[in-house]
């Protein structure tokens, strides 16, 4: 699992979560979809003391995912 937490140039914070999925196939994906979801919520919630899922607005992120010679790498990315 990879996390990443930057600032990009419209000085927003950027938070990312890696997780690889051992298969290649979209119906085995949910695990790592899940576990990548729980650290970016948790990882979140460490650095800004909310938790953005109970924002009115609710919790908008980006889904990426990259063919590993393993299987698959999910990414979830929130900008605040």
């Amino acid at each position: 699992m990879e996390t990443d937490i930057q600032t990009d140039p419209e000085h927003l914070t950027v938070h990312s979560v890696t997780v690889e999925a051992s298969s290649t196939h979209p119906e085995d994906w949910g695990r790592a979809t899940a576990l990548a979801l729980s650290q970016l919520i948790q990882e979140v919630i460490a650095t800004t003391g909310t938790d953005p899922c109970r924002d009115p607005g609710g919790l908008d992120v980006a889904l990426h995912i990259k063919a590993v010679p393993e299987g698959e790498a999910i990414t979830v990315t929130w900008r605040d």
